[in-house]
């Protein structure tokens, strides 16, 4: 059953405002802010979202920590929930949503100039919720525990997410409650023009895509197409909606290592993909994390198992082209750089490294190579942080 844990009607009248903490403001002090960057602490006993202002130079200053209302599930230190999306702004950046696996729950905050303000916690309509998508005024979430299945809300301009009707979808995963994390789907998310909904079979070496009705519901049974590369574990778009996906395992051939893979993809009408690059291998170690901008002819890979990120070059066919012999960034042993994100206009990326509980800022320049833009604190090292977006 959904149930709502909070309500809206003291929020939208203003009763309740959000404020940072004085060591925020201290923090922040003196930074211009040209945007903000959020990550999720995913902590056991309150999970919480970090916030961090932006500097023009991409350059970070915590700004406040905000509880989520719910509970996090950090059951390993490094990638707890296996998948990607698990805190996701909307289009606009005014609202900004997180997974709560330990409860079942999501939560929706405001983005205000002064902070985030909570407005609403609800049951996530499966077991387990690890990613969310938003696109307009929907919101599906991926929930793996147990059969899983993805389950689609209404964001209502009051301020409250409401349960779909007939949107919820089951994933026939057969798994466990809490799950194995290496055998459930990694993301979901919607293509740039909402005509599909795709989820990323990690477990299956399978991508599932969803066409969507004009009423904002998945089709009945998902298109399925085999991945090209072993353990797709997630995806991005690129600025003409081809589907970039990393791949863990890689092309599966013992004479090229046991190194990651990036395959690129178009998607049909009827939901099928089409294969552009097949396997273009990172040559780093468990590649698990993708991102991509609107604005940005480029997409990075965090590559945790190697303490790197690694930049592709996607031109307009969707061809990838890997760049720096795929080490754009690196870090020390045991940084383990897990999700990232870029601003939308490709400026500037970030990592979390859940090694260190340490946000890596960098900028982009025009060829494609990362400019190291310092590094912000405030995360536990090792704690099971998972989960960043930036605006």
């Amino acid at each position: 059953m959904f149930r709502s844990t909070m309500s809206i009607t003291a929020l939208s009248l203003g009763i309740f405002t959000a404020s940072a903490p004085d060591d925020a403001m201290a923090h922040g002090a003196g930074v211009h802010r040209h945007g903000q960057v959020f990550v999720m602490t995913n902590a056991g006993d309150g999970n919480a979202v970090v916030a961090y202002d932006r500097a023009a130079d991409g350059s970070l200053a915590y700004a406040g920590t905000y509880a989520t209302g719910g509970l996090g599930a950090p059951n390993r230190p490094i990638n707890p929930l296996g998948s990607q999306g698990s805190l996701v702004l909307s289009e606009d950046g005014k609202l900004l949503f997180a997974v709560n696996a330990g409860s079942n729950e999501v939560s929706m905050f405001r983005v205000g100039p002064h902070g985030l303000t909570l407005l609403d916690v609800v049951d996530s309509g499966g077991d387990f919720p690890v990613s969310v998508a938003s696109h307009g005024d929907l919101l599906y979430v991926l929930n793996v525990g147990g059969d899983g299945n993805i389950a689609g809300f209404e964001v209502e301009p009051c301020g409250e997410l409401v349960p779909m009707k007939g949107s919820i979808r089951d994933l026939g995963l057969g798994g466990t409650i809490p799950p194995s994390l290496g055998a459930t789907p990694g993301q979901i998310g919607f293509s740039p023009d909402g005509e599909v909904l795709v989820v990323a079979g990690k477990g299956s070496n399978q991508i599932h895509v969803f066409p969507m009705s004009g009423r904002g519901l998945p089709s009945d049974a998902p298109v399925t197409t085999i991945s090209r590369g072993l353990v797709p574990f997630d995806f991005a778009f690129d600025r003409r909606g081809h589907l970039i996906v990393a791949e863990v395992g890689g092309d599966g051939v013992p004479a090229t290592g046991d190194t990651s893979a990036v395959s690129s993809y178009g998607i049909r009408a009827d939901g099928s993909l089409a294969v552009i690059s097949d396997t273009v291998d990172t040559f780093q170690r468990a590649t698990c994390w993708i991102a991509s901008a609107p604005g940005s002819r480029y997409v990075f890979t965090a590559n945790t198992g190697s303490d790197t990120v690694s930049g592709l070059q996607v031109d307009a066919r969707g061809t990838l082209t890997l760049l720096d012999s795929g080490v754009s960034a690196s870090f020390p042993a045991g940084t383990a750089p897990i999700d990232l994100t870029m601003t939308r206009d490709g400026r500037f990326l970030y990592t979390l490294n859940a090694g260190t509980g340490t946000i890596a800022a960098f900028q982009v320049s025009r060829d494609g190579s990362l400019l190291p833009r310092g590094e912000a604190g405030e995360l536990v090292p090792g704690s099971g942080a998972q989960g960043i977006a930036v605006r």
